[in-house]
């Protein structure tokens, strides 16, 4: 016997109306989220008047059409399997011998499909020993084309050349704005702000750096893996006296 208490029930009075059905018992968040290409189970099921699972009668899920062309998921009508398919918002209700759920709001979240370097050279007088910034901006590009910068995504910013390991390198070190250098000169991990954009800074380390350093930035999913494509890159031109 499943007891009557949950995130979510649907209910009717038993009158004249002889279905077994009296509730649908749903098991998840009230506002479920889902990645761009990433999936999840709506999970409900039918009981009767005294709470027992009708496990022959299928809880159907639909989609509830919006006012608009986007389809930002899809769902699987028997095993309520959803797939975000773009950026957004959508609803989604559960349907059993008639009894239906309350509407489920779903949220779309979207997943970076580019990183890109808004000013790309970058010069640091001899006078100087920080850059300005090396602001990497991170977006997602919706299937019909609207571009959305992404905040809270994670950026790793790296030197490639001089190589690190070479003594080069060392007189170059990279870091956050304000902040002393990690215990990795050549690689900051940072995220995105709500304007899609990340920010290091090249440092110049001792009296004598390189004439140029380049830097490359990738974006990394919440799942760990990097954004495909080019990373945004970054020359920043020492003057040396």
């Amino acid at each position: 016997m499943l007891p009557l208490v949950a995130l979510l029930a649907a209910c009717k009075t038993v009158t004249g109306d002889f279905s077994p059905v009296v509730a649908i018992v749903y098991s998840g968040p009230l506002r479920p989220s889902v990645e761009e290409g990433d999936t999840l189970t709506l999970t409900a099921v039918a009981v009767d008047a005294g709470g027992n699972v009708l496990a022959d009668v299928p809880v159907i899920w639909r989609r509830i059409a919006l006012d608009t062309a986007t389809v930002t998921f899809t769902v699987d009508s028997l095993t309520g399997l959803l797939t975000g398919v773009a950026m957004g918002a959508g609803r989604v209700q559960g349907d059993a011998d008639g009894l239906r759920t309350d509407t489920l709001r779903v949220t779309v979240v979207g997943v970076p499909d580019s990183i890109a370097a808004l000013d790309s050279i970058l010069t640091v007088d001899s006078t100087e020993t920080e850059s300005s910034s090396l602001t990497a901006r991170v977006f997602d590009v919706s299937p019909t084309g609207v571009v959305t910068p992404l905040g809270s995504q994670t950026v790793q910013y790296m030197l490639v050349s001089p190589a690190p390991g070479t003594p080069e390198a060392d007189s170059v070190a990279l870091g956050v704005s304000g902040q002393s250098t990690g215990t990795d000169p050549h690689v900051v991990t940072t995220t995105t702000s709500s304007s899609g954009q990340a920010f290091v800074t090249a440092r110049r380390v001792g009296t004598m750096a390189p004439d140029t350093a380049i830097v490359d930035a990738i974006a990394i999913t919440s799942k760990g893996v990097v954004v495909p494509g080019p990373p945004a890159r970054f020359y920043v031109l020492f003057v040396n006296n």
